[in-house]
């Protein structure tokens, strides 16, 4: 006994444009891209040493969980950036209750000038971010409060988390009500058949 019966193309057709369109919704609602590397807000800019460094983050607010640091390094004297530093970020909460965090700051053969460095944070509160720089101009270190919020259990899965959401709902309900459809139709044409003969 089969449930399934062959589609039509029509409904082939209908079927591929829903999901265009829903993949084009959840794209074009999409919201803010998590970039990196040279996005973010600038939230610190201090002169240490021979250096300018400045400090932005990704997400502006951030929550306990990711946190995105790039870091760039400027010559005071010049303002060009400086492309073959070693960052160091060091991240403690100022509390103490949670355990230091280090990261290094990358950078790419594309963009040189931008340090990359990601943080997994599980308290929340105030850390502080010391960034040392070293390079063959000199050194200089500076440090940074961020504040980080606690994450609330009503928080908005936003736009997209919601997308998914009704998505994956309508695949799960729309697939049981086709199965269901299917299956007792069968059963009228064996009935029909059945009283006919």
């Amino acid at each position: 006994m089969t449930f399934f019966t062959h589609p039509r193309p029509s409904h082939l057709r209908v079927v591929l444009a829903s999901a265009i369109a829903l993949v084009v919704l959840f794209i074009g609602i999409g919201g803010e891209k998590a970039q990196a590397h040279g996005a973010g807000t600038e939230i610190f800019r201090q002169v240490d040493g021979p250096f300018v460094i400045a400090v932005r983050i990704l997400p502006l607010q951030p929550l306990v969980g990711k946190l995105h640091i790039t870091v760039t390094v400027d010559l005071l004297e010049t303002g060009e950036p400086v492309e073959d530093a070693r960052i160091r970020i060091t991240g403690r909460h100022q509390q103490g209750s949670a355990t230091a965090q280090f990261s290094p700051g990358l950078n790419v053969p594309t963009d040189r000038s931008f340090y990359d460095a990601n943080f997994d944070l599980d308290d929340a509160g105030i850390w502080d971010f010391e960034i040392e720089v070293e390079s063959d101009e000199g050194e200089g270190s500076v440090v940074t409060p961020i504040s980080i919020a606690r994450r609330v259990r009503g928080d908005s899965l936003g736009i997209p988390g919601t997308m998914m959401f009704i998505l994956v709902s309508v695949a799960l309900f729309g697939g049981a009500g086709w199965i269901t459809y299917t299956a007792r139709k069968k059963q009228r044409i064996r009935r029909e058949r059945a009283g006919r003969a």
